[in-house]
C-alpha cells in the first residue's frame, strides 16, 4: 500500500524535529504506522569514515550495508528521490518528510518563528502553520495557526490532509498543468487524488531488482486480477490476504544462447 505523506518544513532551529517527535507519538497512539524521511542540503557523511562499510564504498562498491540483530543500515553512493526511499521503508500508513522545502507534490505544515518565515515557506500546499509564530499574535494567514503544543490538533490535520506523493511528471493527463496544481485541487476538495493516472497502485507493488517500479492503479488491477485468476485454479489457495511472487529472469546472449 502506498503511504500518505505530509511535509514538515521550517528553517534551522524552528522546531521541526521536536514537532515530528510529538506527532510520531500521537499518531502511533492512534494505531498508525508512521515513518520519517529527513532531507538536508548539507553534504554530511552518512557513514563513518574508516569503518568497514565506508571502506567498501571507497574501494568501488556503489553500495554497502550493515545488518545487526536490531537494525539495518544501507549506504548508497547516490541520492535517492523521496518516493524511492518511501518505497524501501516497508508497510506504513503515513510518512513525514522533514525539510524538502522545494517539494511541491504533497501538503505541508510550516514551522515558523514569524510571518516572514511563513511567507518564505509558502507554496500553496500549506495546510497548517505552527511554531513560535503561533504565539506572536499574527493573524490572517489563510490556514489554521496552531500552537506547537496542540499536538492532537496537528495530528488531526495530518490524518485529514495527508495524501500520496504525486509522481511529479506534470504530464497534464489529470487535466491540470502540474502535479502541484492537482495537489492544490485535492486539498481544496475539488478533486480526488485518484485523478492522477500515474499514481502507484495502492494494491500492487512491483520490484525490479529490488527497486520499486511505478505501477498505476489500472495496471495494478490488471496484474492483480490476472495473478489471482491463475492462483484460483490451484488447490489450497483459499482466500489469501496478500501474495508475493518472485522469479529470476535468464538473460540470453545475442544469437539465442543462454548466459
Amino acid at each position: 500500500m502506498t503511504p500518505r505523506v505530509m511535509v514538515v518544513v521550517g528553517f534551522k532551529g524552528s522546531g521541526k524535529t521536536s514537532l515530528i517527535e510529538a506527532l510520531m507519538g500521537e499518531l502511533r497512539g492512534r494505531g498508525l504506522r508512521v515513518g520519517v524521511v529527513k532531507h538536508t542540503a548539507r553534504p554530511y557523511p552518512v557513514d563513518t569514515p574508516g569503518k568497514d562499510t565506508w571502506r567498501y564504498r571507497e574501494a568501488g562498491a556503489p553500495a554497502s550495508a550493515l545488518i545487526t540483530p536490531r537494525a539495518t543500515a544501507v549506504f548508497l553512493s547516490r541520492a535517492l528521490k523521496p518516493e524511492e526511499v518511501i518505497g524501501l521503508l516497508g508497510p506504513l500508513d503515513l510518512v513525514l518528510l522533514e525539510g524538502f522545502k522545494e517539494e511541491e507534490r504533497a501538503p505541508r505544515i510550516i514551522v515558523a518563528r514569524d510571518r516572514r518565515e511563513v511567507e518564505e515557506l509558502r507554496n500553496g500546499l500549506e495546510v497548517a502553520v505552527t511554531g513560535e509564530v503561533a504565539k506572536s499574535g499574527v493573524k490572517d494567514l489563510g490556514v489554521p495557526l496552531l500552537d506547537p503544543g496542540a499536538v492532537e490538533d496537528l495530528a488531526d490535520v495530518v490524518e485529514e490532509k495527508a495524501m500520496p506523493l504525486l509522481p511529479g511528471l506534470n504530464c497534464g493527463r489529470c487535466g491540470y498543468p502540474s502535479c502541484r496544481e492537482l495537489a492544490k485541487a485535492v486539498l481544496n476538495g475539488r478533486e480526488e487524488v485518484t485523478k492522477c493516472v500515474n499514481l502507484p497502485s495502492r494494491e500492487v507493488r512491483v520490484l525490479l531488482d529490488g527497486v520499486p517500479l511505478r505501477v498505476n492503479p489500472f495496471v495494478g488491477k490488471v496484474l492483480r486480477n490476472v495473478l489471482m485468476g491463475v492462483l484460483s485454479t490451484l488447490k489450497g489457495v483459499g482466500e489469501p490476504r496478500s501474495v508475493e511472487v518472485k522469479f529470476m529472469i535468464e538473460k540470453r546472449k545475442k544469437g539465442g544462447g543462454k548466459r
